[in-house]
């Protein structure tokens, strides 16, 4: 470090000494405390982490302890070659991210609280450097391969008093590259499409802020792509590579470079189908359904223009991106998986043809022995496949709905799938009818139908030791796909598990009460196993009760527990502060009129009772 710092060794960040550190920004002193207080609870701090992932409770924790936020990175490969620069390093996540993978990193936060909690989060990583400073003031005689501006551009209007914060935000980052370096910026799109579906901007909480251009000289302010390149045009950045993370850059499962929307036969709208966005604001009912709108915004070009989020490398010239590995159409990853079982898909180009490429996200962890009553779970990575063109069959049941076409249609589009299922079953002397074992994951939304008609089945990743009971496949498999379509009233008063019932019974497959509950064990057993999650949690047994109707009853679940389990927190964090046990006294004597009522109540009905 260059001597305008001195090093806090309590908190394990570097300081200019007697300065004053007034940085604002906070996401408040409850949720840093929680913060600070997990990590030091936790002995395993690394990414992969299931220890952290317990303290995950509510929307913010979530930001800065889930593993999904290090997807947004991960195509870079960076490594112990690289020297990075972080601007606006918040409390650490992708701190940790980029020096777990050997490269040396220097982090710029202003608030001392976050800079010690990103301090925490590296604390036995020798090459993660900490400093509390203002950006704008930093110092550094060293240049860096990388500068990162990870949601921190947006801010500048309130902290850098400029003409242009933002210019003036990006040239400051601009003075650390070394001559061919990149940085990495990431922002909200103004005009991304959830914004136009009623999502409140992530910044201010209130919806149409953005796509109103109503911000104030000293508001966080987001940008459109063509504004936001016309800023790193005036700072000097003449080249730059767009990328598009989704749902948004904050916790992305899929990316998409530029070149994923002009390649021939590639369906970049079909791996968009179950990534609606998230309202970070609390309560969100979207004007329409997200997923099918990708579709037209795909075909039509517009995809850059209304992405959620970006993901700028931006760099002086064009020689900086010679060296870059970055020649892919799309990557998705699912990191909510136990680490063990994480991967990464990429599409990309093999001479002419596009092909799939999947592998697992941390090869270096031990696979655990995953046992159903139906045999051993093997997990398949490590493949080249050849991409599959055509139409995500899935997306015929979507469309059905969203015409609001009645049941008849919605059998109509099971047939396919459930003819495929009967051809390949096996039925035993007992009438107990199975499947393949490489069929347990054959849902619809891993079928596509080719321009010839015919159903091909895609992602053969899960299989079984042992036979797939055909019931329990049935009865996930149309879960899933209700829950990713959009509603019908045309369903009438039909539960999930009734519907599903009519649909099998079309095709002469009779699911009783038995098959229903033993569906529900194996699904449950499955994500124990794959999530990690709790085995008494019957997420299946809950989808199957929702009225069919409901708007994607399988998220309606999710985010129910998620809101829960947030006013529980809040509820808790309100009793125990001092405010609330000063006025104890007080609640209680404002509610002595109400006790008394209530007494006298129940006096009275006693003694009706008793005449």
């Amino acid at each position: 470090m260059t001597p305008s710092y001195v090093f806090d060794q309590r908190r394990r960040i570097w300081l200019r000494p007697a300065a004053t550190h007034g940085f604002k920004y906070s996401d408040g002193e409850v949720v840093e405390e929680h913060l600070l207080k997990a990590l030091r609870g936790c002995n395993d701090i690394r990414c992969v982490s299931t220890e952290l992932r317990r303290y995950v409770h509510d929307w913010p924790s979530e930001y800065h302890l889930s593993p999904t936020r290090h997807n947004l990175l991960r195509f870079l490969r960076i490594g112990p070659e690289h020297n990075i620069l972080e601007l606006g390093c918040g409390c650490g996540a992708m701190t940790r991210f980029l020096a777990e993978s050997g490269a040396n990193v220097t982090a710029v936060e202003g608030s001392v609280r976050r800079a010690q909690i990103a301090a925490e989060r590296c604390r036995d990583l020798p090459n993660a450097r900490i400093v509390c400073d203002n950006l704008m003031k930093f110092e550094s005689d060293q240049h860096f391969d990388f500068v990162t501006l990870i949601g921190v551009l947006e801010y500048a209007p309130c902290y850098i008093p400029s003409e242009d914060p933002i210019v003036a935000c990006l040239e400051q980052a601009s003075l650390f590259l070394v001559p061919h370096g990149i940085l990495i910026l990431a922002i909200e799109n103004q005009l991304g499409l959830k914004y136009f579906n009623g999502c409140a901007e992530d910044h201010l909480g209130l919806p149409y802020y953005g796509v109103h251009d109503l911000y104030r000289d000293n508001e966080p302010a987001t940008f459109g792509r063509v504004e936001l390149e016309k800023k790193h045009d005036m700072a000097g950045f003449s080249s730059r590579r767009f990328y598009y993370p989704f749902p948004d850059y904050k916790l992305p499962r899929v990316i998409f470079s530029e070149d994923a929307f002009s390649a021939p036969g590639f369906d970049a709208a079909a791996l968009l189908g179950g990534l609606a966005a998230r309202n970070a604001s609390g309560e969100f009912h979207p004007n329409f359904h997200e997923n099918l709108a990708w579709r037209p915004i795909v075909e039509n070009e517009l995809l850059p223009q209304l992405a959620n989020s970006f993901l700028v490398l931006a760099a002086r010239s064009e020689e900086a991106f010679l060296n870059l590995d970055a020649d892919f159409l799309a990557c998705v990853y699912t990191p909510e998986r136990i680490p063990a079982f994480a991967t990464e898909t990429l599409f990309r180009y093999r001479g002419a043809s596009i092909f799939v490429e999947k592998r697992r996200l941390h090869p270096d962890l031990r696979v655990p022995e995953a046992t159903l009553p139906q045999g051993r779970l093997i997990h398949s990575t490590d493949s080249v496949q050849a991409y599959v063109a055509g139409r995500p069959y899935l997306l015929e049941l979507q469309y059905s709905l969203g015409r609001s076409e009645d049941i008849d249609s919605v059998i109509a589009w099971a047939a396919d799938w459930l003819d495929l299922l009967l051809t390949n079953s096996s039925v035993a002397e007992d009438g107990t009818a199975t499947l393949p074992s490489e069929w347990l994951d054959a849902i619809p939304q891993n079928f596509i139908r080719s321009p010839a008609g015919s159903l091909h089945r895609i992602d053969d990743e899960w299989s079984l030791q042992g036979a797939v009971p055909r019931a329990w496949l049935i009865i996930r498999g149309l879960v899933n796909a209700l829950a990713m379509s959009p509603t019908s009233t045309a369903l009438g008063i039909l539960s999930l598990q009734e519907l599903i019932q009519r649909i099998a019974v079309s095709r002469g497959i009779v699911l009783d009460r038995t098959a229903f509950q033993d569906a529900v064990e194996q699904e449950s057993a499955l994500l124990s196993l794959v999530y990690g999650r709790a085995t008494e949690e019957k997420w299946l047994g809950s989808c199957l009760q929702q009225p069919a109707t409901s708007h994607l009853a399988a998220l309606m679940h999710e985010n129910s527990q998620r809101r829960i389990a947030g006013m529980e927190s809040e509820i808790s964090r309100i009793k125990s502060t001092v405010s609330w046990q000063i006025t104890k006294p007080v609640r209680l004597l404002a509610n002595l009129p109400r006790h008394f009522r209530t007494w006298l109540e129940s006096l009275s009905s006693n003694d009706r009772h008793d005449r």
